[in-house]
């Protein structure tokens, strides 16, 4: 769906291979795991300490994620990743968050995001929350062509609901803008502070600006800022066009089609704005008494 959204629009794309689906079950970490990552039910953050690393040497493979960190320490990426990718296939979600980040970024493997996503979504499936809130980015933006609004939120709120700060962020900007949920201003200012409290700066960001009832909920994307901007230049009071309250979108075609409306909105106000200064310029021009006045 964004493949064929971005082409819609006139903007060139390359293939990208299509990724697995993961199973639509969201689970929330539990035993072991939920003690080795300090995540306590009912708690708007993780507390993981020197109380945690017990519970994380009863992991799957633990020990060769110890062996794996020596060695990413002593400079040996490379081996570092041989050895986290046999703990990740021992079932250690650790591991598997941390070999899904090295295929992400290159580092010690060949970039790939299709092997990331593989290794975020089985961390996902055991409930770890930052490979849930990496897998609720992909179904969002449709990475790998393939883009799921309701699961993507729905993996945002197991991310949230464990703690993790950048998992509610994600939470509150499917709020924001209606991704997989109703949209409403003031459950995404509540999930952005969860995370403000935290000390995630772009949630301490959010949850201010849309505190104004004078702001408007912005954009995701650039793809979608310039559907309304449209290379124009805008006056700010023509943005305030009200939120989606209470609207779900289940893609970005759907949030797109609001946009354009919103668009046409801004255009008949823009017009009426700058016929409006024209005319004013027009009987100041008479009033003084000029001859050149149009």
């Amino acid at each position: 769906m964004k493949l064929q959204f971005l082409k819609l629009i006139g903007i060139p794309v390359m293939a990208v291979p299509l990724l697995s689906q993961p199973s639509t079950s969201i689970v929330i970490a539990s035993g072991n795991l939920q003690k080795c990552l300090g995540i306590t039910p009912g708690s708007d953050r993780m507390m993981k300490g020197p109380g945690s690393q017990p519970y994380c040497k009863q992991l799957p493979g633990a020990d060769l994620y110890d062996q794996a960190g020596e060695r990413f320490q002593a400079g040996d990426h490379a081996g570092a990743a041989r050895i986290v990718t046999r703990a990740a296939e021992a079932g250690n979600a650790v591991a598997q968050l941390r070999i899904a980040l090295m295929y992400d970024q290159g580092d010690g493997v060949p970039v790939s995001a299709k092997t990331a996503f593989l290794w975020y979504n089985r961390a996902a499936a055991l409930g770890e929350p930052e490979s849930q809130n990496q897998m609720g980015i992909y179904y969002e933006m449709g990475l790998g062509g393939t883009e799921n609004w309701d699961l993507a939120a729905k993996l945002y709120q197991a991310s949230a609901s464990q703690g993790w700060h950048k998992g509610q962020v994600g939470f509150g900007r499917a709020y924001q803008f209606g991704i997989g949920v109703p949209q409403s201003r003031q459950q995404a200012i509540a999930w952005f502070q969860k995370a403000a409290n935290q000390g995630n700066a772009q949630g301490d960001y959010w949850a201010k600006w849309l505190r104004s009832p004078t702001n408007n909920i912005g954009y995701r994307d650039d793809i979608e800022h310039d559907i309304v901007i449209a290379g124009k230049l805008r006056f700010a009071g023509e943005l305030l066009g009200g939120d989606p309250a209470g609207i779900t979108f289940n893609g970005s075609a759907q949030r797109a089609v609001w946009l354009m409306g919103q668009r046409k909105r801004v255009d008949a106000q823009e017009a009426e704005t700058m016929r409006q200064i024209a005319k004013r310029r027009y009987e100041e021009c008479k009033r003084a008494g000029r001859d050149n006045c149009y």
